[in-house]
């Protein structure tokens, strides 16, 4: 068993999947699995060797979660560097001297690395899942620590910071966020098979749900909903990989029951054993006609 964060070029090259024992940011379990192929059947949640190259064509090892690419923040796309590990996707927002240290590892500046592109090997339900990442992307989810007043006007106006979202965002205090947030898109990928179902958009809503696994239960506010799953806001986050079971309270009184596991936790920005998670992310077991329904009202809601 060994920490994420500590995952090897060597360890990826030994064994390309890897299973998910639980834990949040610095803390997070793997243990490696003797799988050639994933399936979005699996009970449990699994990484997989997967090739980056950057924008000028540099190969670089890695690993991601391929299972569900509906968005970065499923898939969770890393680069392995002899140095450390370079993220593309962040639970909060990312302050620009983490960033440097990433590009520094790589022998590069930010713009230097965009677009990247990658493939992982491992198949998943038979097919090979490829995307494209444009730049640094993280959660809106998770709020933004305060920052402190600028120190003066001239230093909240200055005409020399970077303002494009690909390169950086201003904050109050004049340094800069080198991220955008997103509710993550699907992301560009091809070998899927013609028809294939798509997991679709995710929706912005406001919603409490109750859910209990196996003895634990909490409540927590659903922030977005896809067709493939949901993110639930809540301090207390259920384990990875057993059922989850969900009751969801409608906004006119009905109540959707579920099924699902948890994919994914979020922790707070900058995540450490010492910033508590703050959700997580449900992948569906099953279609529900009602949640179907639901979803089909939402995307056909007036704007």
């Amino acid at each position: 068993m060994k920490r994420l964060v500590d995952l090897t070029i060597e360890d990826l090259a030994a064994t390309a999947v890897w299973r998910y024992e639980g834990g949040t940011g610095d803390e997070a379990l793997v243990v490696p699995a003797e799988r050639d192929s994933l399936s979005a059947m699996d009970e449990e949640v699994f990484l997989a060797a997967t090739e980056f190259t950057l924008a000028d064509g540099s190969p670089h090892p890695g690993f991601c979660f391929p299972v569900d690419d509906s968005g970065i923040d499923y898939l969770q796309p890393v680069i392995v560097t002899n140095e450390r590990q370079v993220r593309f996707w962040f639970e909060g927002p990312v302050l620009a001297e983490t960033l440097a240290a990433q590009w520094a590892a790589l022998g590069r500046t930010g713009p230097d690395v965009f677009p990247v592109t990658f493939r992982c090997p491992v198949p998943v339900d038979g097919r090979i899942v490829t995307g494209v990442i444009p730049q640094i992307e993280f959660s809106p989810d998770v709020a933004a620590p305060p920052a402190p007043a600028a120190k003066s006007q001239a230093d909240a106006e200055d005409v020399d910071a970077p303002r494009s979202t690909a390169t950086g965002m201003r904050r109050a205090n004049g340094s800069f966020l080198l991220a955008r947030p997103v509710r993550a898109r699907q992301p560009p990928r091809s070998g899927a098979e013609p028809g294939e179902k798509r997991r679709g958009p995710r929706h912005p809503v406001e919603m409490t749900v109750d859910f209990d696994q196996d003895s634990s239960q909490g409540t927590g506010v659903i922030s977005n909903m896809s067709r493939g799953g949901m993110f639930v806001r809540t301090p207390r986050v259920p384990n990875t990989g057993p059922q989850l079971r969900l009751t969801v309270h409608l906004p006119d009184g009905r109540t959707l029951f579920l099924k699902g596991k948890v994919v994914r936790s979020a922790a707070g920005p900058e995540p450490s054993p010492n910033v508590p998670a703050t959700g997580f992310g449900v992948r569906l077991a099953a279609d529900s006609p009602d949640y179907a329904k639901f979803l089909s009202q939402l995307q056909n809601k007036p704007k």
